[in-house]
Parts: C-alpha cells; structure tokens; sequence
C-alpha cells in the first residue's frame, strides 16, 4: 500500500504537532493496545469481586452461585460456555472457581486476562518506537510474569491477589502514558480506545447485573441485598465516588443514576463519552476537514442521547433498553473510528483500502 508520496505504509495525517504523519498501523495498534489494557483490568475486577461476594455470604445455594457466575460469563460474552462450566452435580463451591480459571488462564479463550494481556502487548511491540519505553517495558515485563512457570500455582494459591495485579498494572499503564508520552495523536487514540472499552465494559456490567437482581432482588435478605448492590458498584470501582455523594440506603436508582450520569466521575458512562468525543474532536483537529467526520457524529449523538436522558432507574425494562441503546451508539461509534482511522488511508487518489487484524 502506498503512502502519500507513493512509497512506504499508508499515512492517517498529519499530526497534531505539524508537519510529521502518523502510520494507519501505529494509530490501528496504539488503540488496540489500550483497549485490551482496559479490557483486562476490567475483567479482572469482575472476578475478583464476583468471587468476594460468594466468599462473603457464606455458605450459598448452587443456584445462587449459578447466578453469580453466570453474569460473569454474559458480561464477557462467553455464556455458551456456562453449561460446560457448570455441569450439574458441581458443587455451589466449585462454580465459580471454574468459570475464574477459564476466564483468567484458558488461552483459548479470546476474553481471558491472559489473551488479552498477549494482545495488548502484540500490538505494543509493533509500535514500540512510538510509545515510551517505559510503558513497553511495563506492558512486557507483566506479560512474562503471568506467563511464568509459577504462575498457574500463583493463581490457585491467591486469586485475588492475581487479580489485583491485573488491575494496577492497567493503573500503571496508564499513568505511563499520562506522563512519558508527548499528548499528540498516539495518546488522543489510546485516550479514545479506553474510555470506548469503558463504556462498552460498564454497560455490559451494568446490563448483566441489573437483569439477575430485578429477578432476584426481592426473595434476598436485607443484608444480602445490599452486598449485592455494594457489588455492582465495586465491579464498577465506583462505591467510594458513590458513598461520598448519597448516604443511606443503597438503592437500585441511585446507583444506576450515579454510575451513568455522574458528570464528574472518570467511570461514569457520561464522563467517558464526553472524553471519548473530546480525543475525537482532538484528533479531528490536525486532520482534513473529513477526517473523522462520522466517528465524531455519532459519538457527538451519543453524548446528547446520554446528556440529557431522563430514564431515572424507573423501571429494570427502561433501564436495560437505554444501556443497551448506549452500547450500540458506542459501537457503531468504534467501527466508524476503525472504518475512518485504520481501515482506509489517505493518498493522493482518493480513499484507499488498508486491513488490519482483528482485535
């Protein structure tokens, strides 16, 4: 494929700074590699809060931890592996360990820490020369320690503790790339693929949990309902931002209505929409007049759909149509990036084809 001047890798533009040009591959990979950062951590804190909550209540039903578990597999699109997973006879105790251990060291499985983890850095060592070299190091130095000889014993003996470590290396990664990259389009796009991933991610969250608690809420105790409420909230490492701003009781409404629409808080839907259109805008700004015209629409659409909704936790129903309308608008939103940014390059005659592999 041919550049500008005809020679060499397709180009998406200048950049922000100017006269330099940025490779469609580096923009493709900087965006995957962050978003399969996101991705993990996200996953990671779903395991590991879904296993406090079967530790914490005691001595549960298999039916509850059938729920339990099986939310984690909706949330990360693996359900049709739930009947393998928890063939009949397998203890309440059993469940959830099972689903854990696909879903963090089955390398056969496209959502599991671990794939995304060698994702994250397969794309990361493509663009090495175009990222700091203490975020590849982060990213490869992380990699190699969960693909240890002792890693599998590591995970057995302490899963949270593994699970955590997933978590900050994602902080990490991202603190990295706050403060050792300069914030030209490199960064814009790794700043546009995580909060992409993190409204894709806390819909789903919020989808799955919110659907197995309209079924289950009612018949809980008191204090086992509010453990489940407290959960939904740590799985989207919102309860302090929460428990700053509402006192009393937990309520479904509230905590929906915080996670969504919180305007100030880094993981409410609202703020990563916003943020998300901000890097586009940004983008947007060193490129062509067209460039990136769809992406910007639609997420500039979704951001109005979020701002001024007034769904208001009425109903399980209302709420599960918008969150599921917000995760269509995002998607649709990606795929225009991905058609605009990656799968097509600008040259002199005119848009031209250029593939990348899939995420």
């Amino acid at each position: 494929m041919s550049s500008a001047n005809g020679n060499g890798p397709p180009l998406i533009n200048p950049s922000l700074r100017g006269g330099r040009t940025l490779l469609a591959r580096v923009a493709d990979a900087s965006f995957w590699m962050s978003r399969y950062m996101e991705r993990a951590e996200h996953i990671a804190r779903i395991l590991m809060i879904s296993n406090d909550v079967l530790t914490g209540t005691g001595d549960l039903d298999r039916a509850f931890a059938l729920e339990v578990a099986g939310d984690v597999l909706r949330i990360t699109q693996r359900d049709h592996m739930f009947p393998a997973l928890t063939p009949a006879g397998r203890p309440a105790s059993q469940v959830m360990a099972a689903v854990a251990r696909y879903m963090t060291l089955d390398e056969d499985n496209p959502n599991s820490l671990i794939h995304c983890m060698a994702k994250a850095r397969e794309n990361a060592r493509g663009i090495r020369e175009s990222i700091s070299a203490e975020m590849w190091e982060q990213i490869n130095t992380f990699y190699w320690s969960i693909k240890s000889d002792d890693a599998r014993a590591r995970f057995e003996d302490v899963p949270q503790e593994f699970y955590r470590q997933f978590m900050m290396g994602s902080f990490l990664f991202q603190g990295l790339a706050d403060q050792t990259m300069d914030h030209g389009q490199v960064w814009l796009f790794i700043q546009l693929s995580k909060y992409i991933e993190r409204v894709d991610m806390t819909c789903r969250i919020l989808m799955a949990k919110f659907s197995t608690l309209s079924r289950v809420d009612s018949s809980l105790e008191p204090s086992l309902r509010t453990i489940q409420w407290m959960a939904v909230l740590r799985t989207c490492c919102s309860i302090e931002a929460y428990r700053r701003g509402n006192i009393g009781e937990l309520e479904p409404s509230r905590v929906a209505n915080f996670i969504i629409f919180d305007a100030s808080f880094p993981r409410s839907i609202h703020y990563c929409v916003k943020q998300a259109l901000a890097s586009v805008d940004q983008i947007r700004a060193g490129l062509s007049a067209d460039a990136g015209r769809e992406a910007q629409r639609r997420l500039g659409r979704l951001f109005a759909e979020v701002q001024y909704s007034q769904i208001a936790g009425d109903t399980f129903e209302t709420l599960l149509e918008f969150l599921s309308a917000t995760r269509a608008g995002m998607a649709e939103a990606a795929a225009a990036v991905q058609e605009q940014w990656f799968m097509r390059a600008i040259d002199p005659n005119g848009w031209r084809s250029w593939s990348t592999s899939a995420p």
